[in-house]
């Protein structure tokens, strides 16, 4: 495990599924896709398909060619179609692009970043076009982060290596200056094999599955403990 150090300048958080409850979003849609055309497949393990289809394009994206984020949800909706038999196409994928505007914050979220912004900066960086990043970033009642960046603007995302340290030299920090926090097992990994100290946010109790990271916590008031805990 990776020595704790001291506190941090900043902590950099990823946005969808760790500060805010894109998961919600994404249920409704598949449930109405589902609905819409009468298909023979739950709500539920549609959404489950599209979600590991989503996890496979991303990381193409990442070592890949680039490509926008809702290139990558529509061609794995088409691909989770296809295998369930649903005669939809592509283009439903309005059916979640529609709703983001609804995406809410965790309920934890606003008082422990703000909490936090006493000891630390915020920064934020999200695998998605800027406008989604910050439709979710206004529903967080007047809380500004210090930092917030999208692949979008970056041209690379998570998890490359390119897309992390993008973040850093935007805000001129060097890797052990920064603590990075994740819910996706995937992305807090990838900033561990950076070298970053990193924060596994598992709010749902799951077995971690690949190489131990530096901490885990069930919220993001463990962060906040994290971070008061350690010498300045």
């Amino acid at each position: 495990m990776t020595d704790q150090g001291r506190r941090p300048r900043a902590i950099f958080y990823d946005s969808k599924n760790t500060l805010f409850d894109w998961s919600r979003l994404w249920v409704r849609a598949a449930e109405e896709i589902v609905a819409k055309y009468d298909a023979a497949v739950d709500g539920a393990a549609f959404k489950a398909l599209w979600h590991r289809l989503l996890v496979s394009e991303n990381h193409r994206t990442a070592f890949g060619a680039y490509r926008e984020f809702t290139v990558a949800l529509m061609d794995s909706l088409e691909y989770a179609m296809k295998y369930h038999g649903v005669p939809g196409t592509r283009g439903d994928v309005r059916h979640m692009l529609d709703l983001w505007d609804s995406v809410p914050p965790f309920d934890d979220t606003v008082d422990a970043l703000t909490d936090q912004q006493d000891l630390v900066r915020i920064l934020v960086f999200s695998n998605v076009e800027t406008r989604y990043l910050e439709m979710m970033a206004a529903k967080m009642g007047g809380f500004t982060p210090d930092f917030m960046g999208s692949m979008e603007q970056a041209r690379c995302c998570k998890p490359s290596p390119r897309a992390y340290r993008w973040v850093l030299d935007k805000n001129g920090f060097a890797m052990d200056e920064v603590i990075y926090c994740a819910g996706p097992q995937w992305d807090v990994q990838g900033a561990h094999a950076l070298g970053m100290r990193a924060i596994w946010l598992n709010r749902s109790g799951a077995a971690l599955e690949g190489v131990p990271v530096t901490w885990q916590v069930a919220n993001l008031h463990g962060v906040t403990e994290i971070l008061r805990q350690l010498p300045a």
